[in-house]
């Protein structure tokens, strides 16, 4: 079912009655999902993506935390629910009614990060664009090498001068930030639109690069969301003005922030990709990322809800690990 129906149906669903969920720590909210704390919990709830996002456990037990987003999800009549969570907590959940829909390994060192799913709206499940993102999976891994071609990501023109590099941004770009992802993306899960959520993000853990064109302005633009406690870092938030398109710079951009993370001792790399960009999926795959599932009907993103596909690779080998 195409996702602005699902919505629709919203108020059809859960007449059971409810206890209203108390959250706290509210993030941001406007026209965007809601990040906020939850018994513990880090979670993003809210409309424009219609389900709760258990981010991350914290201090929070299975026990507690999957009657709490049920419950919330019932307050706001959410279709969904995706928890990523530690191998070991992923039983209470599976008992719950939660499937496995894509995994990290070693995200959490000792053990792999799930990512599951439970969905209120049982039309939500289904994949009605099934075929098509197989076919652009295959596509995107078609005919090419999954080892690195550092050559193509040098970007160098016929006389051997690099014409492209990436730079980590800085507090000062971020207003020319914002109006690049203005310019790329008509709706975000999160409001990288806004200048000061930039900035927000830089100073916690967000890493932003940039690539410009050779009068300075910004032409395109990703980020590494470090999570410091496991050092694991998501790749994300990448985006092209359409003169920059075609110029391998998110192969580019990959690089410079694998580059970058893997100084600073993060171990490993993944990125929820959207499931119907070619382009986006072959970047991953080229630099030597593996697919490991689908989260379906999932994130709010250019204007509808779309399925992302989970892929991840190892930034270090386990001997390599800091102490």
């Amino acid at each position: 079912m195409p996702p602005q129906l699902i919505q629709n149906q919203q108020a059809q669903r859960h007449p059971e009655p409810f206890k209203p969920v108390a959250t706290t720590a509210v993030k941001h909210t406007a026209s965007y999902d809601t990040c906020c704390q939850l018994q513990g919990a880090s979670i993003q709830h809210g409309h424009n993506s219609d389900r709760v996002y258990l981010m991350s456990m914290g201090s929070a037990a299975p026990k507690t935390i999957i009657p709490a987003i049920k419950a919330l999800a019932q307050q706001h009549h959410y279709g969904k629910l995706i928890a990523k969570v530690p191998a070991g907590d992923a039983a209470a959940f599976l008992q719950a009614g939660f499937t496995e829909e894509a995994r990290i390994p070693a995200y959490y060192l000792s053990q792999d990060a799930l990512l599951l799913a439970c969905y209120l709206d049982e039309s939500r499940k289904q994949q009605y664009q099934h075929d098509q993102y197989e076919q652009h999976l295959r596509h995107a891994m078609q005919g090419l090498s999954t080892i690195h071609p550092k050559d193509e990501y040098e970007n160098k023109n016929r006389n051997g001068v690099t014409q492209h590099q990436a730079e980590l941004l800085q507090i000062q770009d971020a207003e020319a930030m914002a109006k690049l992802y203005r310019a790329v993306f008509p709706s975000y899960p999160f409001p990288i639109h806004q200048a000061d959520f930039i900035r927000e993000t830089m100073a916690d853990n967000l890493h932003y690069f940039g690539i410009r064109d050779q009068q300075g302005a910004l032409l395109a633009l990703a980020s590494a969301e470090l999570d410091k406690q496991h050092l694991a870092v998501e790749m994300t938030d990448f985006a092209t003005l359409p003169q920059g398109r075609g110029k391998s710079l998110a192969g580019i951009l990959l690089t410079a922030m694998e580059q970058h993370v893997t100084q600073l001792g993060y171990r490993t790399a993944f990125t929820i990709a959207r499931a119907a960009s070619v382009a986006m999926n072959r970047t991953f795959y080229k630099q030597g990322y593996r697919y490991s599932g689908r989260l379906i009907n999932n994130t709010q993103i250019s204007g509808s809800i779309e399925s992302m596909n989970i892929w991840h690779k190892p930034l270090q080998q386990p001997d390599e690990y800091p102490a």
